[in-house]
């Protein structure tokens, strides 16, 4: 079963996948549609991914909404006002959409291999704010923080270190979180919430 929030102006989901993409297919009614792209996905496991993100977007709008995708790869909704984002993982996708700009998600798999690459994502005062007692955890939830706002700013030539930016805070297994950008102008200030789980850390935007 699909995990779903609601709320005014926002929804959200995860969808553990547990499905065959033949039995995911079967929920959607514009096979005709899906079908040629389906067959460019070579492997079980990315037809399940593409699938599963539109059954839920389906659960959670309560219709079966077109899915494009611009020219750098952000996933939109043509035919609505609608913001989209979508993540993937391993056995989970997830989707939100929002009334109001910026949206994103990001779902990662909980995992140590984060570890390793903490020095791709994280400045010098980033990583020195980091609980040593939840390490995994803490850098997991700034991995997902970083790739939510890379896809709520949608711009190019984005520096994750330089660019993305984490404000300081204590590590909790859900909560929010101040994030900004420096690729603009001048910094942009966004909020988002987080949750921990055994399986998995996830990140969204929250709706203005």
């Amino acid at each position: 079963m699909p995990l779903i929030e609601k709320h005014t102006d926002s929804l959200r989901g995860i969808w553990k996948i547990e499905e065959t993409s033949g039995e995911l297919l079967e929920r959607l009614l514009r096979k005709d549609i899906y079908l040629p792209y389906l067959a460019t996905l070579r492997t079980e496991r990315r037809q399940q991914e593409w699938l599963a993100a539109r059954v839920l977007l389906k659960e959670l709008v309560g219709e079966e909404l077109l899915i494009a995708y611009r020219a750098d790869g952000a996933p939109y909704l043509p035919d609505t006002s609608l913001y989209l984002s979508i993540s993937h993982t391993r056995d989970y996708a997830a989707v939100a959409v929002q009334k109001t700009p910026a949206a994103g998600i990001d779902i990662e798999y909980y995992s140590d291999r984060v570890l390793k690459i903490r020095h791709r994502f994280l400045s010098p005062e980033e990583n020195a704010a980091i609980d040593p007692s939840h390490e995994t955890e803490h850098l997991l939830v700034h991995w997902c923080a970083k790739e939510a706002l890379f896809k709520m700013i949608g711009r190019r030539g984005v520096d994750f270190i330089s660019h993305l930016h984490i404000c300081p805070f204590a590590y909790r297994p859900s909560g929010r979180i101040e994030v900004y950008e420096t690729h603009s102008l001048k910094p942009v200030f966004y909020r988002l919430a987080y949750q921990v789980t055994g399986d998995f850390v996830v990140v969204w935007s929250e709706a203005e």
